[in-house]
């Protein structure tokens, strides 16, 4: 929460519900489960396995962690205009939304993105010639392309620049994710059931095996009877079962 924060001077970021949860329960369980179970296999013995949210916080935010216990020095993050490279900031467009750049071959990217943008004559500018001069006045070359990218809403820039391979992304919102090519074309988002609705899919995959389709869970009761059955009892136990309010 600390370390992304939007800049030094911002309140610590707020975690999202289900972050820690997910990965410790779900991931670090299973595969510490098939550990055990591939241990069993060579050796005979089983195994009690375990995790926990903080271990799974350390692990997920280990670049920093293993950073500290090495004794690195860390530096305030600045805010987005002082950032020391314009070229992979982010940027907002006309309707609001954010554009990221993420332009890391300098030398071929940053002439086309000057010629994208209709400002051919930046890369011309001797303050950002070079990756070393472009650093220099990153916060000048960040307030140009501010007012540039202001001009056109995020899907024209997307297709200006993405039709020209220049690396970009968009700050996706919750509302862009039931449309998101990327997530249905790669089976990250799979139908619920038959009733058109949508669900977060496992990731992970294993070849030539094909996942079980998630459906909707049973609703509270809805096989009470059939569990009754199973155990034993006739259907006038389980009317009078009902009829006390035992079962609902």
């Amino acid at each position: 929460m600390d370390v992304v924060r939007p800049h030094a001077g911002a309140p610590p970021a707020r975690s999202v519900p289900g972050m820690g949860d997910h990965p410790s329960s779900a991931i670090a369980l299973y595969a510490a489960i098939v550990t055990a179970l591939f241990r069993r296999e060579r050796t005979g013995k089983g195994a009690h396995v375990g995790s926990s949210l903080m271990a799974n916080g350390a692990w997920a935010n280990g670049v920093f962690i293993q950073a500290q216990l090495c004794g690195a020095t860390f530096y305030p993050r600045q805010p987005r205009e002082n950032a020391l490279n314009a070229l992979t900031n982010h940027y907002l467009c006309r309707d609001q939304r954010w554009l990221m750049l993420s332009l890391l071959d300098q030398e071929r990217q940053w002439p086309l993105l000057a010629a994208c943008i209709g400002r051919e004559e930046l890369g011309h500018d001797p303050r950002f010639a070079t990756a070393s001069t472009r650093q220099a006045h990153a916060r000048d070359l960040i307030a140009i392309l501010d007012a540039v990218f202001a001009t056109k809403d995020l899907a024209a820039w997307r297709a200006i620049l993405d039709g020209n391979d220049l690396i970009t992304g968009a700050v996706a919102t919750l509302e862009d994710i039931p449309g998101d090519r990327q997530m249905l074309t790669n089976d990250v988002l799979v139908p619920l059931g038959n009733d058109g609705m949508l669900t977060v899919s496992s990731p992970f995959w294993v070849a030539r095996s094909d996942k079980v389709m998630p459906r909707r869970a049973p609703d509270i009761g809805e096989h009470s009877d059939e569990v009754l059955r199973a155990a034993g009892y006739a259907d006038t136990d389980i009317d009078r079962l009902r009829a006390s309010g035992a079962v609902g």
